[in-house]
């Protein structure tokens, strides 16, 4: 099967479908969180976190919590969809992945051992006052020019009349020089 995207508007929860999904970028209005979901127990409370999206290889959950419940969109890389979501649209990815660099240098243990005493995926980038952890498995000291990245995947309808859809895919490092995976 094709990926497949649709939507559900006036939801009194989340939908009940677990499609596997490893990541969390959760938002509400003074706060934002990026990490693993089985770290994040509190993503599904819309109280707490009114948007935000859970993604991983498998596809992407994103939702809005509007007057009426929950508007929320999820989109598989293989269908079908669960019964909650209607208007499917079977789509086409574009290009490959293509890969956003997060904020921040890795906190070396050996410069700053209180800033990052073991060895943790701590990143620190001036323009953010405080440091940033993010939902990676590093194992070892990362390369001096590797970066974070957010690796996101694009898609269209394969009609081509209903537009573009960009989806966050993973996590990870990657060195400057390497080549996108094709």
């Amino acid at each position: 099967m094709s990926p497949v995207i649709g939507f559900a508007r006036g939801l009194p929860g989340h939908s009940a479908a677990d499609p596997g999904f490893r990541y969390a970028w959760l938002e509400a209005p003074l706060a934002a969180r990026l990490g693993n979901l089985e770290e994040v127990r509190d993503w599904a409370d819309v109280k707490a976190w009114p948007s935000g999206r859970i993604f991983g290889e498998s596809g992407e959950y994103r939702w809005q919590l509007e007057k009426q419940g929950i508007h929320a969109v999820l989109l598989l890389e293989s269908g079908p969809l669960p019964p909650d979501f209607t208007s499917p649209l079977d789509l086409e990815p574009l290009r490959a992945d293509s890969h956003l660099v997060l904020w921040g240098d890795w906190v070396d243990p050996d410069l700053d051992p209180e800033g990052n005493p073991h060895l943790g995926p701590r990143f620190y980038a001036r323009e953010i006052p405080e440091i940033q952890t993010y939902p990676i498995d590093l194992g070892e000291k990362p390369a001096s020019d590797a970066s974070p990245r957010l690796v996101t995947r694009l898609y269209r309808e394969i009609s081509g009349a209903n537009g573009e859809f960009l989806r966050c895919v993973t996590i990870h490092m990657k060195r400057d020089e390497e080549k996108e995976d094709a």
